[in-house]
């Protein structure tokens, strides 16, 4: 029986289930069976064919002629497919191709099934996956185990040159058997090769990883290497572990030459309700002390941990661990650059407006010259926050509340009770001035030990107080605004005078009263209207003053976006000691305070932060951030200049200067290149230059730094990295 320019609706389709089983092999990822309940029996399959052959003695049904059989979202096209009802086998030849519902598409020569479609032959098989991957191979053969045995494989993930197709890709692994067992769900193979524009430069008889289908399995990492000055030649092999489906170590001991070995580690747990993380180094070598003296056969090492729980809707809890044996370890190891450890441990609770918040903590100094012993501990801290929503007039209170108890090992210690209220009432005027009313009293009650009332350091030093203290700090603040705005299409611009006036006693900052958490004090354009410029509680910003400035910003439908600011404050009683000389407060006239900044303008933007002497306009802080140019060339630049900046207990100037620079050379070549100098030693800092190549399928990373600073045991250094990204093998990194 022969039929020809047929077109035929199947109701069950054994064809199209044998044939994209087949195709299907060196993609799937599940059993077999799994397979087979994929492709849905009673979902009709349509046939077309120049011609459809039914031989009913043979059992044959034969359809030949740009055959098309579409089921669901599959299709298969072939020059002719047969299906031996009899022998129960199904063979399809000539320009075999399947595409399937996830975009991945297979193409073969021949395909032949056999025992009920549990074992099959492919020959000449590619399949061009969803992200452009190729894989191709001679023959392909399926197993009842559920095993596909690939003969003369190749893979790569680098699209083919458009001029010459037959050119070999940037890379190629090639193997003379490639066995996929997807009971295991593992990829194996037999005498590999991996070739570098068509030069095969690595071998391995065996090679082995999990099949895509796997997100997480143990295993060894690819190695680094490395030089160092400290360390000498390093070699790091990593070691994963999978543990189960929520947790994983990663163990990654580091070999060198000079040091002996180190042993490092990250372990990581998820929780239903939490995450855990804990990284830990640890090693037997030589420490040297700041005095020159080396001390053979130290124990070095550190912990970095870290802790986050939900406890419900509204609470949490969590923690930080971080604990060194020693100032230099972190950066001699390359484990971390930081110049302080926190450990930490709190519990938070968030609801509508209000915040409260229970932690204690203590800190590490990894700084030269700084005694630990002197580093406070707070256990522990309580506070408590309150926002109101806006009333009729638009008035809002708040009311924020903390105590604590700060320690040490050796100097003076605090017992602290504070309580801040405040009420906020805005008035927009007719003509659009804009007014804001604050009334604010803080009250704090402090029970200290071994106070320094003529001086502020830490251990005692003259005269002491041990007792009670406290003070009622009240402030009442009005703040007007005059925006003036003009519209002229597409550009828009604001001008906004302001003047705040502030109404508070002289004094509240009495000698017995310690300053723990308000040392760290900056006085510049963005604190110019705060009603307390000091960042905590311990110091409060008394006495009257009043602070104007002229705001004026402009901006385009296009987002482009540019603002100045130029203000000064002016305090009633004169000058005040409380101030360091050089921050800028200490006069009645503050030091004039601004910026100018110009964001996104046609691949431009620029930000000028400056603090100037009122009486000469001398500069005494000026912060420049530039950045210029299309990713084809970018230039960029950091500035600052500090007047008598106080660093670790050292004043002086501090000026150093950032420049950079990045081009994107091509579609794939990129550059990058800084360089830091302090310009006040007159000496170089950091230095770095890289080249880096990026395509589909590898990234080649050069990257060469320079370090000349010096710190202990940290040393002037040279490094050179290339580091080697295949795409869906991982990355080589020879440091």
């Amino acid at each position: 029986m022969s039929f020809r320019g047929v077109k035929i609706l199947f109701k069950n389709s054994a064809s199209i289930v044998a044939i994209t089983l087949a195709l299907n092999l060196v993609i799937s990822t599940d059993s077999l069976a799994q397979a087979v309940e994929g492709i849905n029996r009673e979902i009709p399959a349509l046939i077309t064919a120049d011609e459809v052959i039914y031989d009913e003695g043979l059992g044959i049904v034969t359809a030949s002629g740009n055959v098309e059989i579409s089921q669901g979202d599959r299709t298969v096209l072939a020059d002719s497919i047969s299906y031996n009802m009899n022998s129960n086998v199904v063979t399809a030849t000539g320009n075999i191709s399947l595409l399937e519902p996830s975009g991945d598409i297979v193409f073969a020569e021949h395909v032949e099934l056999t025992d009920n479609l549990k074992e099959g032959f492919i020959r000449d098989i590619r399949v061009l996956l969803t992200d452009r991957s190729r894989l191709a191979a001679t023959t392909g053969q399926l197993t009842g185990s559920n095993t596909s045995v690939f003969t003369n494989g190749v893979f790569s993930p680098c699209e083919l040159c458009k001029d010459d197709p037959s050119k070999a890709p940037i890379w190629q692994l090639k193997a003379k058997k490639i066995t996929h067992n997807k009971e295991s769900q593992t990829i194996k193979y037999d005498h590999a090769w991996m070739e570098i524009f068509g030069v095969p430069v690595i071998y391995t008889p065996y090679l082995a990883h999990p099949d895509p289908t796997v997100k997480r399995r143990s295993g060894f990492l690819l190695p680094s290497y490395g030089t160092s000055t400290q360390l000498g030649i390093t070699l790091q092999i990593p070691y994963y572990w999978a543990i189960d489906e929520s947790s994983e170590l990663l163990f990654a001991p580091i070999a060198t030459t000079k040091q002996g070995v180190v042993l490092a580690g990250e372990y990581e747990k998820k929780f239903n309700t939490g995450d855990l993380s804990i990284e830990a180094s640890g090693t037997i070598a030589d420490l040297d002390e700041n005095n020159g003296n080396v001390k053979k056969d130290q124990f070095r090492g550190q912990i970095i941990s870290e802790g986050r729980f939900d406890l419900d809707k509204t609470w949490r809890w969590g923690f930080n661990a971080e604990q060194a044996s020693d100032d230099t370890y972190g950066r001699v190891y390359g484990f971390n650059t930081d110049s302080e450890l926190e450990t930490s441990a709190f519990v938070e609770g968030f609801r509508g407006r209000n915040y409260a918040k229970i932690d204690s903590y203590k800190f590490q100094s990894l700084r030269s010259n700084v005694d630990d012993s002197e580093n406070p501990y707070v256990l522990p801290r309580a506070q408590y926050n309150f926002q109101s929503q806006p009333g009729i007039t638009g008035a809002t209170y708040r009311l924020d509340a903390n105590a604590q108890a700060l320690g040490r090992s050796e100097g003076r210690d605090s017992r602290r009770v504070s309580l801040i209220g405040g009420w906020d009432l805005p008035y927009t005027g007719s003509w659009g001035d804009q007014y804001k009313l604050t009334t604010q009293v803080q009250t704090d009650g402090y029970w200290v030990n071994s106070v320094n009332q003529s001086n502020d350091e830490v251990r005692k030093n003259g005269d002491t107080y041990s007792g009670v203290t406290g003070r009622v700090f009240p402030q009442m603040a009005l703040e007007w605004r005059y925006p003036l705005a003009s519209y002229r299409g597409s550009f828009t611009q604001t001008i906004e005078p302001i003047v705040q006036g502030v109404l508070a006693p002289n004094g509240s900052n009495p000698s017995e009263i310690p300053n723990d958490d308000s040392r760290d004090f900056e006085f510049y354009d963005a604190s110019l209207f705060d009603l307390n410029r000091f960042a905590g509680t311990d110091r409060v910003d008394s006495g009257s003053r009043v602070s104007y400035g002229l705001k004026w910003t402009a901006s385009t439908t296009s987002g482009n976006y540019a603002d100045f600011l130029l203000g000064q404050s002016y305090r009633f009683n004169g000058e005040n000691d409380l101030y360091e000389e050089n921050s800028g407060l200490r006069d009645a006239a503050s030091d004039i305070v601004g910026h100018i900044g110009i964001y996104t303008i046609d691949d431009f933007s620029a930000l000028y932060r400056f603090r100037f002497d009122p009486d000469d306009l001398g500069s005494n802080r000026n912060e420049v951030e530039l950045n210029v140019g299309p990713k084809a060339l970018n230039l960029s630049l950091d500035y600052v200049f500090l007047k008598n900046d106080n660093i670790d207990g050292v004043t002086s100037d501090r000026e150093e200067v950032e420049f950079g620079i990045n081009s994107q050379l091509s579609k794939y070549w990129s550059l990058n290149s800084s360089y830091t100098r302090d310009i006040d030693a007159g000496s170089s800092r950091e230095a770095g230059f890289g080249l880096i190549y990026h395509d589909e399928c590898i990234i080649i990373d050069t990257q060469y730094s320079r370090t000349w600073f010096e710190d202990r045991e940290l040393e002037p250094d040279n490094r050179i990295t290339l580091e080697l990204t295949f795409k869906h093998l991982g990355t080589i990194q020879p440091l």
